[in-house]
């Protein structure tokens, strides 16, 4: 009897000194509570900053000056960088000079608000890339691209807010899963888990938790919740291990879907205690899965636009470990 609880024990006290590191190196390294940002910092922030920009040039109903605390917040970041003479060739500056430029280009015309009339000035500095703000893409070439081969459906892949009417088929989406069951998993546990929504008054309700598709949630067709069921793991070192798995097997279900000629949205859930519970409780999920993302589905319109979202180049992806 007191081996089994001596083992509990045991097991507790690791879980809480591994999350206690995990917290401390989250803490020091990640821009929780921070005024003052390092480099690499505010190079994250001007890419979230100016993603969020996109986001609203994408929107199905855009609504004029949208955004204006975001587009503030987007000056402010980029004088910082201008302030400490960074390259302006990395993608974080062009990108949040582009989304500017995007910005007051959709608006041409228009009497900017007094307050961001000055802010136009941020997008001439630097070559954007051409690809800043929104893309306009159709139905028929991201089918045919999804069609392709495999680099094709993954570099045509893209996020979409604006979804045309029309019910998803209930088949296809059991298809998808079924197909995203194949992504490997530690161990093969095989911990993923998919929860399925297709009422619109749960999907709202959803919408409003989740926080990130106001504008556009009401279009959704399905609601996707993807989950690892954390009993499939062993002990403190495999702690994160359900992100890991529950991550690559939503990657499979985007990828699936888009090779369906499907629109989809990743939906993040990066939620505190209370927003957690409150998923869980409305959706009847088991305490023990780990919630990891929301996708939400529809049908492609004929015409629409996505945010460019220009990527990182490869210098910044990859690092060469040598002897």
């Amino acid at each position: 009897m007191l081996k089994p609880l001596l083992r509990r024990a045991k097991a507790l006290v690791n879980i809480t000194l591994d999350n206690a590191y995990d917290a401390r190196r989250y803490f020091a390294h990640s821009q929780s509570g921070r005024y003052e940002l390092n480099n690499d910092q505010l190079r994250g922030r001007l890419l979230q900053k100016a993603h969020s920009i996109e986001k609203g040039l994408s929107m199905p109903e855009r609504r004029s000056f949208f955004g204006l605390k975001a587009l503030s917040e987007l000056e402010k970041l980029i004088t910082a960088y201008e302030d400490r003479g960074l390259s302006e060739d990395h993608v974080s500056i062009l990108m949040a000079r582009g989304a500017i430029q995007a910005y007051f280009e959709a608006h041409s015309g228009q009497d900017a608000p007094a307050n961001i009339a000055g802010f136009e000035r941020l997008a001439s500095k630097g070559a954007a890339p051409e690809d800043v703000g929104t893309i306009a893409l159709t139905r028929e070439g991201q089918i045919k691209a999804a069609h392709g081969d495999l680099e094709s459906v993954m570099r045509s892949r893209r996020s979409t807010r604006m979804f045309a009417p029309g019910a998803v088929d209930a088949d296809l989406i059991r298809d998808v899963i079924e197909m995203a069951g194949t992504t490997p998993s530690v161990c093969n546990r095989q911990s993923a888990r998919v929860y399925v929504v297709r009422d619109q008054a749960l999907k709202e309700q959803l919408s409003t938790l989740q926080g990130g598709s106001s504008g556009f949630g009401k279009d959704i067709d399905t609601l996707l919740i993807v989950t690892s069921d954390m009993s499939n793991f062993r002990d403190s070192r495999e702690r994160n291990q359900g992100f890991v798995d529950g991550g690559m097997f939503s990657m499979s279900l985007l990828l699936a879907l888009h090779a369906k000629g499907l629109g989809t949205i990743p939906l993040n859930w990066s939620a505190g205690r209370s927003q957690n519970k409150k998923l869980l409780n409305l959706l009847n999920i088991p305490d023990t899965d780990l919630v990891i993302m929301m996708i939400g589905i529809g049908q492609m319109p004929e015409h629409f636009e996505v945010a460019a979202s220009p990527r990182r180049g490869l210098s910044d992806l990859m690092v060469e470990i040598t002897p």
